[in-house]
């Protein structure tokens, strides 16, 4: 007798994972997330800060931080422009070797 998730494909620590996940007060922001990547097979996990200040004043203009991302990490899309690797980038990236073309390059 098999379970669901060997009949749905995953490995119970992956079910776990996800079911974690989907009672997580981030799952909005995590949707928004791979909504944004735009279907990346394998975003890039971004860790950290940034504070931006003004040049003169030293004024904090802006601060960003990944602790109040889902997991502590930022998605971002690969940007591969090879198909065998990530086919939702390159067809992201798709339009601009015609561009590319026509300017002359």
């Amino acid at each position: 007798m098999t379970d669901t998730a060997t009949m749905a494909g995953l490995d119970p620590a992956t079910l776990a994972d996800v079911l974690r996940l989907a009672g997580s007060t981030g799952f909005d922001r995590i949707q928004d997330q791979i909504r944004r990547t735009g279907g990346c097979s394998d975003p890039i996990h971004l860790q950290g800060s940034v504070v931006v200040r003004d040049k003169e004043t030293r004024h904090v203009l802006h601060r960003y931080s990944t602790d109040t991302e889902p997991g502590g990490r930022l998605r971002i899309a690969c940007g591969n422009r090879r198909a065998s690797r990530c086919p939702a980038c390159a067809w992201t990236y798709a339009g601009d070797t015609y561009h590319l073309i026509r300017a002359g390059l």
